[in-house]
């Protein structure tokens, strides 16, 4: 989630449901991860990273900690554009 937020940082989190765009920290597989909400459903939201590595994946709201509160990029707008303009420009750079 660079430049957002830093590995083992420290990041505010903010207990409401996150939007589309929004970073958040949820519940994985027994770990505490941060990721972007790529998108949002009655049931909960699928996340991602902005560079396009992780593969997409669905979490229910109740493993949903809540909304990361950061710069101008960690949220709403801003951040779902920056972060599909990212993961656009990983797909043509992706060295592999």
């Amino acid at each position: 989630m660079l430049p957002v937020f830093r590995p083992g940082g420290v990041a505010l989190v903010r207990a409401a449901r996150p939007r589309p765009g929004d970073c958040a920290v949820y519940s994985w597989r027994g770990r505490e991860l941060l990721h972007r909400v790529l998108r949002a459903s009655g049931d909960g939201a699928w996340f991602g990273d902005d560079a396009g590595r992780l593969v997409p994946h669905f979490v229910p709201w109740g493993d949903v900690r809540g909304r990361a509160l950061g710069g101008p990029l960690s949220g709403g707008l801003p951040g779902l554009f920056y972060s599909r303009l990212r993961r656009a420009l990983s797909r043509v750079f992706r060295h592999e």
